[in-house]
């Protein structure tokens, strides 16, 4: 027989041990659902492989290439660049190793963005305290085809970063806040820092401190014991106002500082803002549009987004549910930083919308569920509601009658289950036509990525193909241009390749018709080089 002692001390441990159990089967399921997901994704991205560079991600490089060191430095103080200064961590050190290899830089975004899933995954669960309508977020979310240019073209980059970083923030403060208790001041600075590398990544993280803001007052507003006004905002929303500081001097910076675009406007026309209500109403039914597979002749009206906004907020707010809430504000608030830019933004850019937007779509589907698993009216005749909410299914996402055929038989046998086995069956089957769906599509909006910056590619290896390197310190002039119709600085890409292939700062390059030379400054020239799409020609080269 033991001792007292030893009895008083294995118990604790006991306990410890079934908590870990317990706290071990609660993550298995998560796991194995975030393994899907991610799995599925992968299924789309990896046909990104082949992509080549377009004219934005060469001119990108070349600028980080240019000025590495303040670029890095500039993510300290967000203030003295007017750039995105995180990618350079992206570019520098892949331009660096795998110089312009497409390849490492299209399997790196492809991991930024997988790593990003179980992100997303974490806040919707924290959000929503539900396995089911976490899963059906992030399965449209994770990767859909309007938005597919993320992981086929590198300058998107930028809201790849953006994204990872905004989401990191807010679920690792939403998941310490549902556990009903506010941060420590670790965990603070932890969410500031990744707030800034937001910042830092793209414009678009600036909706951030709102949301927050609006997070706190929505769980305010749903206690039945309120603080005070004042305790409220001294500790749960004060971190939202100091990220709101953070925020004003960051647009003080970009709008008005020494590189601002309304302190030097030449160059930053296609960042300008243009505030109206008409800028506001397009680009809402645009961006709605895109995400729902509209091709670009084909845009919702505006009224109809309103229509839809009001409607989302309504039953957001009759039903008290703090998920709807949040997430009728965030497909208002998260494309803000988009809505008065013209020519209309869209496409890869909504990647923080489509968040919102696809959460509304697992609530109200969630809801659904559970309405047909509990109604005493839909139980009596559930055969024949599974059966026709199978065709629907069937039909609409292959558009195929056998397909709405085969969905009647299974959802006929579907509603004969249990509720809480009929609530998983149907969820994975409303996973599954999605996937479905999002798979039809895919075939339509992706063989087009695939041939972007083809004609970069055919220059790179005509540049490979010529194997000079012009010694330090030489002037090289570039003619013959093969991009000189492209449009948004991409008559620049030829000099772009050039420094990037040739990496060596000593060079002065120089291209025709870009860079205003005379007669004596071309006789000086060490190099001229007359480029073509498949060949680059050398006119001079001394000895």
């Amino acid at each position: 027989m033991g001792s007292p002692e030893s009895s008083v001390t294995s118990a604790p441990l006991t306990t410890i041990g079934s908590k870990h159990q317990r706290l071990s089967r609660a993550i298995i399921p998560d796991l194995i659902l975030v393994i899907l997901l991610v799995a599925y994704f992968l299924h789309f991205a990896l046909q990104s492989l082949p992509a080549h560079f377009r004219n934005d991600d060469l001119m990108n490089m070349a600028l980080y290439w240019a000025a590495p060191l303040k670029a890095i430095r500039a993510n300290l103080f967000f203030w003295t660049f007017s750039g995105r200064p995180f990618a350079a961590f992206y570019y520098l050190p892949l331009h660096h190793f795998f110089d312009l290899n497409p390849k490492p830089y299209r399997v790196v975004t492809i991991t930024l963005i997988a790593t990003t899933i179980p992100v997303a995954y974490s806040l919707a669960r924290s959000l929503s305290f539900s396995r089911s309508i976490a899963f059906l977020t992030i399965v449209p979310w994770c990767y859909h085809p309007r938005l597919a240019s993320l992981v086929f073209i590198d300058a998107f980059i930028y809201d790849v970063l953006c994204s990872l970083f905004y989401l990191a923030a807010l679920a690792w403060y939403v998941g310490i806040r549902e556990k009903g208790r506010s941060l420590h001041p670790l965990e603070l600075f932890g969410c500031f820092t990744l707030y800034l590398c937001a910042l830092n990544s793209k414009e678009m993280a600036v909706t951030l401190p709102v949301i927050v803001l609006i997070y706190e007052i929505i769980k305010y507003y749903h206690r039945p014991n309120r603080q005070t006004l004042f305790e409220w905002l001294w500790r749960d929303a004060l971190p939202a106002l100091i990220a709101g500081l953070i925020t004003t001097v960051y647009c003080y910076a970009k709008l008005y500082g020494r590189q601002g675009v309304y302190v030097h406007p030449q160059g930053w026309d296609a960042y300008m803002p243009h505030y109206s209500w008409h800028a506001f109403s397009t680009a809402n039914a645009s961006f709605v549009s895109n995400l729902v597979y509209l091709g670009a002749n084909h845009v919702i009206p505006a009224r109809i987004v309103f229509a839809v906004w009001a409607s989302v907020f309504l039953y957001a707010f009759l039903r008290r549910d703090r998920v709807l809430e949040l997430m009728a504000f965030w497909v208002v608030i998260t494309p803000l930083p988009l809505d008065f830019i013209v020519p209309i933004r869209g496409d890869a850019s909504l990647i923080l919308p489509l968040f919102g937007w696809a959460m509304i779509f697992a609530k109200l589907a969630s809801d659904l569920i559970k309405l047909i698993s509990k109604s005493s009216i839909v139980i009596d005749g559930r055969s024949g509601v599974g059966a026709a909410i199978g065709a629907i299914v069937g039909g609409a996402v292959t558009g195929r009658v056998g397909a709405a055929a085969i969905g009647v038989a299974a959802g006929a046998m579907v509603v004969r289950l249990s509720a809480p086995i009929f609530r998983v069956v149907a969820t994975l089957i409303v996973a599954c036509a999605l996937a479905i769906y999002t798979e039809r599509q895919n075939q339509v909006w992706i063989p087009r990525l695939l041939h972007v910056g083809e004609k970069e590619a055919h220059v790179i290896e005509a540049f490979r193909a010529l194997n000079l390197r012009p010694k330090p310190g030489s002037k090289v002039l570039l003619t013959d241009n093969p991009f000189a119709d492209a449009p948004w600085g991409g008559d620049w890409v030829p000099l772009f390749i050039a420094e990037l292939l040739w990496n060596d700062h000593s060079l002065a390059v120089y291209q025709e018709s870009k860079n205003q030379l005379n007669a004596q400054e071309i006789a000086q020239m060490d190099y001229i080089l007359a480029v073509h799409e498949y060949k680059v020609d050398v006119i001079r080269q001394r000895q």
